[in-house]
């Protein structure tokens, strides 16, 4: 109830706070960033979603988002990895999990922080309860980061209703030739604040943590001389051999190993860095 002591705070921003709010786990008191994106969403979506989502997590953040499949469970998932909390809002009763091949997911992230749903139990997903599941998500974070989208995406909602709020949003920025990067491309040109990484989102809160992993990653020379030839690109296993003079059967060792690592992956014959190598 709206007078319960454990009532979200930052949910009375709303000029239509849930009357009700039913939680499965507890609501973090901790502050917190919204991660949301696309649903069919790219390899590269989903990587940027996860690494958000743990380095935020790491750095004391909890991690806010819908629970749906694509960037959304990934910022889960990452936060999960992470040291913190996340809380998905569902737009569905909470003992309801949707989609229902995140089921699994919804349970864990009950368990470190909140799964959450102004719904009563039993209600079943609905697409016209998403716009309103949106505006909780924007309500509970300070901030909101938007991974991939298509124009007209429904990651849109959200920010529209963060921005009523006085929120900050974040976008992250994409390859000019994927559909996907028109939202949060139209939002950076708008005055959205460009990410790269978890530091950007830290940085601007002034919340002084250090998102990196404490491990650190170790390249040998000829992994090195791999990775700079790939550069930003997806490239063909023959134009990486010329453009990285690596000889056939060192070049094959050498990105069994990466691909091992998460450094690389190979899609449709060509291989690219992922998002754990951006920073090498």
């Amino acid at each position: 109830m709206l007078d319960h002591t454990q009532y979200p705070a930052r949910l009375l921003h709303l000029s239509d706070p849930p009357a009700c709010l039913f939680v499965r786990g507890s609501v973090p008191d901790a502050r917190s960033v919204a991660v949301i994106g696309a649903r069919k969403g790219t390899h590269y979506g989903r990587e940027v979603a996860t690494v958000l989502g743990r380095d935020l997590s790491d750095a004391g953040i909890c991690v806010i988002s819908g629970a749906a499949i694509g960037a959304d469970g990934a910022a889960h998932q990452g936060a999960l990895q992470g040291r913190g909390s996340t809380v998905a809002v569902l737009g569905s009763g909470i003992d309801v999990p949707y989609p229902r091949r995140n089921a699994q997911l919804i349970d864990k992230i009950a368990a470190r922080g909140a799964v959450v749903s102004e719904y009563p139990p039993g209600t079943p997903a609905g697409k016209w309860r998403f716009p309103a599941r949106n505006r909780i998500v924007a309500a509970l974070a300070e901030a909101v980061v938007v991974v991939e989208g298509k124009a007209g995406s429904g990651s849109l909602i959200t920010v529209e209703f963060a921005e009523d709020l006085g929120r900050d949003v974040f976008a992250v920025p994409g390859p000019v030739t994927n559909p996907l990067s028109v939202a949060p491309h139209q939002l950076i040109v708008a005055g959205a604040i460009l990410v790269q990484d978890a530091g950007d989102v830290l940085r601007h809160l002034r919340v002084h943590a250090d998102p990196s992993r404490p491990e650190m990653i170790t390249l040998r020379e000829g992994e090195r001389i791999v990775l700079d030839a790939l550069g930003g690109t997806a490239m063909a296993f023959d134009a990486l051999a010329i453009a990285s003079r690596v000889a056939p059967g060192d070049l094959l060792s050498l990105l069994a190993s990466l691909e091992l690592r998460g450094l690389i992956r190979s899609v449709g014959g060509r291989y690219e860095r992922t998002a754990a190598a951006a920073s090498l």
